[in-house]
């Protein structure tokens, strides 16, 4: 599987004026749980993931030589729903695409929208409490969720 990053503005969906939408109610009963704050001890994924489902892309651009892409995608497994990210390891001597498991949740909920933003709204505010992470720069690509979905997550973090 290939990540596609554009390289024309015109590849990037348009992210001017879009629609304020909500996020989706957060199921009963879901819990999400964010892997370096609590590891999964039982069935940790190993390798790469297969039968993926692809969320969205962002960048940070911080300057030339400091910046971070992320790829969000989910998979299913029979007890949890796995969040991977796929990202640009530009630190090696060849620069490669490497997966990281970022966090899981209980299968009990089978509207994937409500999953996907409910996943990426918890790791996100894990990353801006632990890590310090700051809003992105831009969208770089949409899947199963649209511009306007990933700016309603994006505004209950930052």
């Amino acid at each position: 599987m290939k990540t596609f990053v554009p390289m024309l503005i015109e590849q990037c969906p348009q992210q001017r004026i879009n629609e304020v939408v909500s996020l989706p109610k957060k199921p009963s009963k879901f819990n999400v749980n964010v892997d370096y704050v609590n590891p999964l001890k039982r069935n940790r994924p190993t390798g790469s993931p297969r039968k993926l489902i692809y969320l969205f892309g962002v960048e940070w651009a911080w300057s030339p030589a400091h910046n971070r892409m992320d790829h969000y995608y989910l998979n299913l497994k029979p007890n949890h729903w796995f969040l991977w990210n796929h990202w640009l390891d530009d630190c090696s001597e060849q620069w490669k695409w490497e997966w990281i498991f970022l966090s899981y949740a209980n299968t009990g909920c089978k509207d994937l929208k409500a999953i996907a933003s409910h996943m990426m709204l918890d790791f996100w505010e894990k990353e801006r409490e632990f890590q310090g992470l700051d809003h992105y720069h831009f969208i770089d690509n949409t899947g199963l969720l649209s511009v306007e979905e990933v700016q309603a997550i994006s505004r209950e973090v930052w």
